[in-house]
């Protein structure tokens, strides 16, 4: 029977209480660093035995991984490719069950530990682990070998298409090869935990929450284990709740596990109304799980790492997309994991510059890729608002790709790993099934019912959906002939015929709200180009005339390498809000601009003699009443006074009331200004409750105006 447990009256919600001071129970070596790198054109590095200990690899590269040799200046390269390195352990490992841990390996990886083959794995962006326990040597040196092969074919995801032209044999991005996400070696007792899983459903009308919690418990034993489980929960950032005795007393239960096994063992509880605060794009607040296994004569078995959730409800209904009860409509952005230095390795340098920037020009709900993103950005996207859609590798696979077996069981497992990674994470909405393929035929249709049945096996908490382009079309006749019946979020790629392909899906599907998850000018006008701006204003008139237009996201935040049609010489497709350096071009406060929930209205400046040297602002704040639009809370307006060449001179901060779609709010504020100084603009800036500047304005302060000569003249 699992137990509901309530707990009340407490900011900090106190499960648990602290053992005593013990050795790890779980320890995690770090196999990052410096690693021997060698390329195998001929793929007879196996035959050679490139994976054996005794190989002397003096004249092999060293490289750092995480590593993408694509990018490496000596190996610009698709084919197989070789790492090896060697660690060491204490002996006191020697009992131990051991895991070798990879965060992503584009594309194809073969494993080997001390020679002896561990495991292959396919797919480049999602993790996967082996099973090293009987290979490892606790008191000796090991050597890791691992093949990697990124090459395509048409029984790759991404890969070549089944067709006659040329842009059918490639994908238009690049095949970044390598052991690109971090690898680790994780070491625990034979009971360890797999997965965590946290479903937090907000109740709308008592305001609290019910909590269930999954962990997914092994046995690598050979004998049946009779374990304990418990569970802390915690506002994120919070103090860890603390007491006495060995186990977490409030939220706990017992199981008995079978040998050589993998258990799902679930738990729930209730969160009263003060205890809960819900996550949304402008209030990400996160909670932390904390989990304990025991055995069972109570020594702690397993202690994983925390797992960070929030309390938010996504529905899509009656032609609404909402979020915790309320209609939002939000714009966003396609991005590349894609760089020149780093190819699709996606360090913290670039996810903080990448999603900063995506978050400051209003880039807030997104299928963000055509593949499973790097979990540096989703945790990047839970604590600072973003909502995303994850979608699995079916980029415009055909017909007979789609009714292949090989196919379809490739891309369920690479679905399932996406999904078991990100399940908690709030700022996940979504999960799409691929990208434009033949969706109005058979094979279509049957891949969407399949994948989305899948996918709903798995997680029902979330919307299902794929992006088509098919669903606007005018050949379409019924609802039932196009695969957008099958989801719960119709998501349309749009490049041509704007008002008619978003007219007819309606009037097929009145009450699923629609997602534009690509658009971009006819003829691919680039953001450089003069008359990009009179296009996109002209698309996002046509939105805001569509209240069931939810979302949209242009096509692309980034600059990125392709050998796809329309690339330039130099191997970049230039569609990006910033180029592939990340330097923002002139368009990009045009999509801030535009896609922001906040106006600002009636905007003027002048400076004032009276009472000292001030200046007087007046403006009104709007909420926006169509596109993009959803309530604002907790917003400030922040006025800055700035001399001609850009100095700030005085600063003042006021708050805004709640402002639901369409409400205005007036504010006049009066800022002194130190003298001597001569402010030449008046700063107007909406602030998110997350500190980003959602929309900003600047006016001139007429000379004019300082009739009594309190800011003189600069010399």
């Amino acid at each position: 029977m699992i137990p509901l447990h309530h707990f009340r009256g407490a900011s900090i919600l106190v499960l648990a209480l602290v053992i005593p001071a013990i050795a790890s129970a779980r320890e995690r070596v770090d196999l990052n660093g410096a690693w021997r790198f060698a390329v195998d054109p001929v793929r007879r590095g196996e035959q050679n035995g490139w994976h054996q200990p005794a190989l002397n690899v003096r004249d092999w590269a060293e490289v750092q991984v995480p590593h993408c040799w694509t990018v490496d200046p000596r190996f610009p390269y698709t084919g197989s490719a070789w790492y090896r390195r060697s660690f060491s352990l204490p002996p006191s490992t020697t009992s131990r069950h051991a895991r070798i841990l990879f965060d992503g390996v584009f594309y194809r990886a073969k494993v080997w530990l001390n020679g002896e083959f561990v495991g292959a794995h396919e797919g480049g962006y999602t993790p996967f682990e082996f099973d090293v326990t009987d290979v490892l040597r606790p008191s000796s040196e090991n050597t890791l070998a691992i093949e990697v092969d990124n090459s395509w074919d048409t029984g790759t995801l991404p890969g070549a298409r089944i067709g006659s032209r040329p842009q059918d044999q490639v994908y238009p991005w690049m095949e970044y090869g390598g052991i690109v996400r971090p690898v680790a070696l994780v070491l625990t007792e034979p009971l360890y935990v797999v997965h965590q899983r946290v479903i937090a459903t907000p109740e709308s009308a008592a305001g609290g929450a019910v909590i269930e919690i999954t962990a997914h418990v092994a046995n690598a034993s050979d004998q049946p284990a009779r374990v304990r489980l418990g569970f802390a929960i915690a506002p994120a950032g919070e103090p860890r709740a603390t007491g006495s005795g060995e186990q977490h007393d409030g939220l706990s239960l017992e199981a008995e596990l079978p040998p050589r096994s993998r258990t799902p063992l679930a738990t729930r509880t209730h969160l009263d109304r003060g205890q809960v605060r819900l996550w949304d794009v402008d209030h990400p607040n996160l909670y932390t799980l904390r989990t304990r296994l025991w055995n069972a004569d109570r020594t702690l078995a397993d202690e994983p790492d925390a797992v960070s959730f929030g309390i938010r409800r996504i529905e899509a209904t009656a032609g609404q997309l909402r979020l915790n009860g309320e209609p939002i409509r939000m714009g966003g952005g396609n991005r590349h994991a894609d760089h020149p230095r780093f190819g699709s390795m996606d360090p913290p340098e670039v996810v903080e510059t990448d999603m900063h920037q995506m978050k400051r020009a209003n880039m807030t709900l997104c299928r963000i890729s055509h593949y499973p993103v790097s979990a540096l950005l989703l945790d990047w996207a839970d604590r600072n608002g973003m909502l995303l859609i994850e979608e699995g590798p079916n980029w415009q696979l055909t017909e007979a790709q789609m009714d292949s077996d090989g196919i379809r069981n490739n891309f369920r497992r690479q679905m399932r790993e996406m999904i078991e990674r990100d399940w908690n994470r709030p700022s996940v909405i979504g999960w799409s099934v691929g990208n434009e393929y033949p969706s109005e035929t058979p094979s279509g249709l049957r891949w969407t019912k399949d994948m989305a049945d899948f996918v709903r096996a798995i997680d029902r908490t979330r919307l299902l959906t794929f992006a088509s382009d098919r669903a606007g079309s005018p050949k379409i006749t019924t609802p039932e002939d196009e695969g957008s019946r099958f989801v719960d979020l119709v998501c349309i790629n749009i490049y041509e015929d704007y008002a008619g392909k978003l007219d007819r899906i309606h009037s097929r599907w009145p009450d699923k709200p629609v997602m534009v998850s690509e658009f971009a000018s006819p003829g691919h006008i680039r953001p450089a180009d003069g008359d990009y701006g009179a296009y996109f204003r002209d698309m996002m008139a046509t939105f805001r005339g569509r209240p069931y237009v939810v979302g949209a996201a242009v096509w692309t935040y980034n600059d990125y390498r392709s050998r796809y049609p329309r690339t330039d010489p130099d191997g970049y497709r230039r569609y990006g809000a910033v180029t592939a350096e990340r330097q923002p071009k002139a368009t990009f406060e045009l999509f801030a601009s535009e896609f922001s929930p906040a106006a600002i209205e009636d905007a003027r400046a002048s400076a004032d003699a009276v009472d000292g040297g001030r200046v007087v602002v007046s403006c009104s704040i709007r909420a926006r009443p169509d596109f993009p639009s959803h309530p604002l809370r907790d917003y400030s307006v922040r006025f800055q006074v700035l001399d001609a060449g850009g100095k700030s001179l005085a600063t003042r901060s006021a708050p805004l009331p709640a402002l639901g779609p369409g409400d205005s709010h007036p504010l006049n504020e009066s800022i002194a200004v130190p003298g001597p100084s001569r402010p030449a603009i008046a700063r107007i800036e909406v602030i998110r409750p997350t500190g980003f500047v959602t929309v900003g304005r600047d006016c001139g302060i007429p000379r004019s105006q300082d009739p009594g000569g309190v800011f003189p003249e600069a010399p």
